[in-house]
């Protein structure tokens, strides 16, 4: 049966029928992918001197769930999926280093690396640079146009938008390059550390220099989300793999109706 099956199809026939098999299954991931709601992470931003809560009222109209925290712990941050901190106030380097090592999300924005001298592991960009309040933007050049931490984005053009920043700062070996000024500072990357990641943002978004103009744009806070869900690859919720499964059923059933037809032929 398997030759007769073979004589009247054919190796172009069997070439087709496969890659429909492979089309239905992908297919079926693919809208699965799509269908599935994004998750909320539940997150904590660090306050401090000069804070202002613009970027904490567009993370929970965007769905996120975020904690307004003033002190902390390695403990108290354990309960987190992601930290936003940004180093003006209160920073204990060691409960930061053990939350990310333990699998959480570290996202890093100024004053972090300038005012306090972070570990090498949780570091980004260099320490040091100099303090940008508030600037007509430089512009942004992409270095990884397909990252993660870009979905969904659009980057602001040259002069479009005041920004702040901390100037003549560059990425830390090992850290993944995501995009920079035109002036050639660092501006967006990520790395892994343990089993957590760290993110570096290099963008005033929860402190008055700027926060005010730059925290409430789409942009801007979709960069924040990103980084919340992290860079790892997606994979499939339950269902996800119930509709695939359900296409590679529906290939073959056609594939044997194909066959019956052929060796009743």
């Amino acid at each position: 049966m398997r030759g007769h099956f073979a004589n009247d199809v054919g190796p172009v026939g069997i070439v087709l029928i496969m890659k429909r098999f492979l089309l239905c299954g992908v297919a079926a991931l693919s809208l699965a992918t799509v269908a599935a709601p994004a998750l909320a992470g539940n997150v904590a931003i660090v306050q401090g001197s000069f804070y202002t809560p613009n970027l904490y009222n567009s993370l929970v109209a965007a769905g996120e769930t975020v904690t307004e925290i003033s002190s902390y712990t390695a403990a108290s941050l354990a309960g987190f999926d992601a930290v936003i901190h940004y180093g003006n106030s209160f920073t204990d380097t060691t409960a930061l280093d053990t939350y990310v090592n333990g699998g959480g999300r570290l996202i890093l924005t100024p004053w972090s690396g300038l005012n306090y001298s972070l570990p090498a592991d949780l570091q980004v960009f260099d320490n040091g640079g100099n303090a940008i309040f508030s600037t007509s933007n430089p512009g942004m050049t992409v270095l990884a146009a397909g990252d993660p931490l870009l979905a969904g984005v659009t980057l602001p053009g040259a002069g479009t938008v005041d920004v702040g920043y901390i100037g003549s700062i560059g990425f830390f070996a090992g850290a993944t390059q995501v995009a920079n000024y035109n002036d050639g500072t660092a501006f967006l990357g990520h790395k892994n550390v343990g089993a957590g990641e760290v993110f570096g943002i290099n963008l005033h978004l929860i402190t008055s220099d700027t926060a005010f103009q730059v925290a409430d744009t789409p942009w801007a806070t979709q960069i924040v989300v990103n980084a919340i869900g992290g860079t790892g690859g997606a994979v499939p919720e339950p269902a996800s793999w119930a509709l695939m499964i359900g296409g590679f059923g529906m290939a073959g059933a056609a594939l044997r109706r194909r066959r019956a037809v052929a060796v009743a032929a």
